[in-house]
C-alpha cells in the first residue's frame, strides 16, 4: 500500500485501510475500489490523506501493530471524557475514565507484545477530530521512546497514561481561543499557557492517577533549557516523562494539519526537533528519537530534486535520512521498470 494525497486518488484505486470519521464510524472501509462517485462522497470530510493500493504500492506492507480500529476506540474514549469535563458532568468521570486507562493499556500492550521498536507510519488525522486524534499519537511515539530507553511495563503504562491526558487542560480554556486564525493577544496566549497547570490541577484532584502522571502533564511545555512554562524548569528538573511527551507532541503537532496552518512534512518535522536539542529538548532523548522515528514513513510518496518520484518502503534503526525509496516516476512519467535507490547514497 501506499500514502497519496486526497487530490491524486483515482478511480480503480483500493482502500488499503479502514478510515475512521468524527463520530467512530467508517467513512472509508479496506477494500473497497474507488469511484468518482467514491471521491465526491468522500471530499466533504476534508480527509487530507488515505491509504491506498495501486501498481506502485502493491507489494508494500506497512506494519503497525496499533490497528485503525484501536486507535479510534482510544481517540473516541478520550473524546467522551473530554466532553464530559467540558459540561461539568463529574457524576460520569470515573466510568469513562476506566473505559481510557483501557484503551490505553490495549495500546501498551500492543506495543510490546509486537516487538515494534520503529516508528515509520504516517497518522492521517481529520482537523475536526485532531484535539482527539493527535493525544493518541503522541502516546504511540511516546511508548516507542519508552521502549528504546528500556522501561518496563509499568513504566510504560505510566508515560502512556501522561501522554493520552498531556492535554486535558485545554478543557478549561475557551474554544474560540484554541482555534483562533488570527495571531493570538498576550492575554489569549497567557490564556493558553495555563492549561498545563489547570491539566495538573485537574488530573491531581479528580484523577486516580500515579503522581507522576500529574507531573508530565503539568510540565509537558517545560523546555530544556528553561525557556518553557509554566514554571521555567530546566534539564533534568523536568520530569522525565515531560521531556520525552515534549517531543512526540511537537513533532506530531508540525506534522498535522490545522484550520490555522498546513502541515509540515514528516522530513521537515523531524529536523526541527533535532536543530531544537539542547535547546528546547533533552539531547540525550532526541538521539533516541533519531534512531527510533522515521522522517519518512512507509508508502510515503517522495519527489526527488533530480525530478524523480519514489514510495518509500524500508527504513532503518539509526538511519533516519537513508531509507529504501522504489522510484516510480521520472520527470513526471511512469518508469517501464520500477527500481529501488538508497536515499542519499552516492
Amino acid at each position: 500500500m501506499r500514502l497519496v494525497a486526497f487530490e491524486d486518488l483515482k478511480p480503480n484505486m483500493l482502500i488499503a485501510d479502514d478510515f475512521y470519521g468524527i463520530s467512530g464510524a467508517k467513512l472509508a472501509k479496506k477494500g473497497v475500489t474507488i469511484t468518482e462517485k467514491y471521491i465526491k462522497n468522500l471530499a466533504q470530510y476534508e480527509i487530507p490523506f488515505l491509504y491506498v493500493i495501486d501498481k506502485y504500492g502493491a507489494n508494500i506492507n506497512v506494519r503497525c501493530s496499533i490497528t485503525t480500529s484501536l486507535r479510534n476506540e482510544a481517540t473516541q474514549h478520550l473524546k467522551k471524557l473530554y466532553n464530559s469535563i467540558r459540561i461539568g458532568r463529574e457524576n460520569e468521570l470515573s466510568k469513562l475514565l476506566k473505559k481510557c486507562t483501557e484503551a490505553v493499556s490495549k495500546l501498551v500492550d500492543d506495543i510490546i507484545a509486537e516487538k515494534i521498536d520503529l516508528y515509520d507510519v504516517f497518522d492521517i488525522k481529520m482537523i475536526e477530530n485532531y484535539k482527539y486524534q493527535q493525544p493518541v499519537n503522541v502516546m504511540i511515539i511516546s511508548l516507542i521512546l519508552g521502549k528504546a530507553l528500556g522501561y518496563n511495563h509499568v513504566e510504560l503504562y505510566e508515560l502512556a497514561l501522561a501522554a493520552y491526558f498531556h492535554d486535558i487542560g485545554n478543557n478549561f480554556i475557551k474554544e474560540e481561543v484554541l482555534t483562533k486564525f488570527e495571531k493570538l493577544t498576550d492575554d489569549e496566549y497567557d490564556m493558553i499557557k495555563g492549561h498545563a497547570e489547570k491539566g495538573y490541577k485537574f488530573s491531581k484532584e479528580k484523577l486516580m492517577l500515579p503522581m507522576k502522571i500529574y507531573l508530565a502533564i503539568g510540565q509537558h511545555h517545560e523546555r530544556y533549557d528553561g525557556s518553557g512554562y509554566p514554571y521555567s524548569k530546566n534539564g533534568d528538573n523536568i520530569n522525565r516523562y515531560s521531556r520525552i511527551i515534549a517531543i512526540a507532541d511537537v513533532f506530531d503537532a508540525l506534522s498535522s494539519r490545522r484550520r490555522q496552518r498546513p502541515a509540515l512534512n514528516p522530513s521537515q518535522a523531524f529536523k526541527i526537533i533535532i536543530e531544537g536539542s539542547g535547546k528546547q529538548f533533552d539531547p540525550e532523548l532526541v538521539k533516541i528519537f533519531m534512531n527510533v522515528v522515521s522522517p519518512y514513513p512507509i508508502g510515503y510518496t517522495l519527489k526527488l530534486p533530480d525530478g524523480r518520484e519514489g514510495v518509500v518502503i524500508k527504513n532503518f534503526k539509526g538511519r533516519p535520512f537513508n531509507p529504501i525509496i522504489k522510484i516510480i516516476k521520472e520527470d513526471g512519467r511512469s518508469v517501464v521498470k520500477s527500481y529501488d535507490i538508497t536515499l542519499g547514497k552516492k
